[in-house]
C-alpha cells in the first residue's frame, strides 16, 4: 500500500465515522458536535499530510 491509498482509506473511514455519529440516535447533539469536531480535525490533518507529500486525494 502506498501513501495515497493509505490516506484515502483514512479519509473514507473518517467520513463513515462522521455519518455514523450523525445517525446515532443515542447521542445528544452536543456529544455529536464534539465527536464530529474531532473527526473534522483528523480529516484536515489527513488532507494536510497529502498536501505536504504532494498527493492529490479523491474527495471523500
Amino acid at each position: 500500500m502506498n501513501y495515497r491509498e493509505d490516506l484515502e482509506i483514512k479519509l473514507q473511514k473518517v467520513t463513515l465515522a462522521m455519518q455514523e455519529v450523525v445517525e446515532d440516535v443515542y447521542k445528544t447533539e452536543k456529544e455529536k458536535q464534539k465527536i464530529i469536531g474531532k473527526l473534522i480535525d483528523f480529516k484536515e490533518a489527513i488532507i494536510s499530510k497529502g498536501i505536504e507529500l504532494n498527493i492529490e486525494l479523491e474527495a471523500a
